[in-house]
């Protein structure tokens, strides 16, 4: 489990953060992707994925697919 003040953690809030403003996660989602997501690998390849979802800066993605994303990128 990486510490609170970890970078990457840090980052995966606000990335989380920016998700939600465009797709509302439920307290369930938001809770099964920061489960899923406690290495820096798993948060490197859950934000590239993210990344590669982004057109003309808007995030083509559903909640599930995020949440699927997440889990795939903890076991990776």
């Amino acid at each position: 489990m990486l510490p609170r003040d970890n970078p990457y953690k840090i980052a995966l809030v606000k990335l989380l953060r920016s998700i939600e403003e465009q797709v509302p996660l439920t307290e369930g989602s938001y809770l099964t992707i920061r489960c899923h997501l406690e290495t820096e690998k798993a948060i490197v390849k859950f934000n590239e994925w993210i990344m590669s979802r982004l057109e003309d800066g808007k995030l083509n993605a559903t909640e599930t697919e995020i949440v699927r994303a997440a889990v795939q990128a903890s076991k990776d």
